[in-house]
């Protein structure tokens, strides 16, 4: 039985051509910004040069297990400082056999090389120390160091009680935080 042949005619090479030709005119001729956008619509902004939509990060350890994570409703890479800029981000931590802890804010910023992430507007932390929460308007996390800090006033809130500072660092891998000036706060009895 002999093998099946395919006729390819000139044509069907023409009409292929023709499609892809189409296909580059439309794209940098025709459409708004002459870019590709994975949103159904895009505003060009100066100094982004990519737009995306329900992004997540992932660091692994050494060991292979998940050393931290990150998602954000979008994101755009600017194009002077090579950062990211992100919109709803929320951050899941964690150190060694420790628990999850998470951050979430309004806007965030992850530095080029990946090791800096800067939240913004009603910056949410919990768990960080254990069934508490931090609320502050900005927060630093150093991803490589494990170190969180921020010099905004903040309030710790725990089961029995709250605690106001202006500033707080936290090294998670000692498992140490300081609150560093105006502290104050009350406690209910448990």
């Amino acid at each position: 039985m002999a093998a099946p042949s395919f006729n390819i005619n000139a044509a069907s090479v023409l009409s292929v051509l023709a499609a892809i030709a189409g296909t580059v005119i439309y794209l940098t001729q025709f459409s708004e910004s002459g870019k590709l956008s994975l949103t159904d619509s895009f505003e060009a902004i100066p100094d982004v040069d990519s737009h995306l939509q329900g992004i997540e990060g992932l660091k692994y350890r050494q060991d292979g297990n998940v050393a931290y994570r990150w998602r954000a409703d979008s994101a755009e890479r600017m194009i002077s400082s090579g950062s990211i800029q992100l919109n709803q981000p929320f951050y899941i931590g964690n150190i060694g056999e420790q628990r999850p802890w998470t951050a979430q804010a309004i806007t965030g910023t992850l530095s080029q090389n990946g090791q800096q992430l800067q939240l913004r507007g009603s910056v949410v932390v919990e768990d960080l120390i254990r069934e508490a929460q931090i609320h502050t308007e900005q927060l630093s996390i150093d991803l490589e160091q494990s170190l969180v800090a921020t010099d905004q006033p903040l309030r710790l809130q725990l089961p029995n009680g709250e605690t106001q500072s202006e500033g707080m660092t936290a090294d998670l891998v000692n498992e140490k935080v300081e609150l560093l000036a105006k502290v104050k706060g009350y406690y209910e009895p448990q």
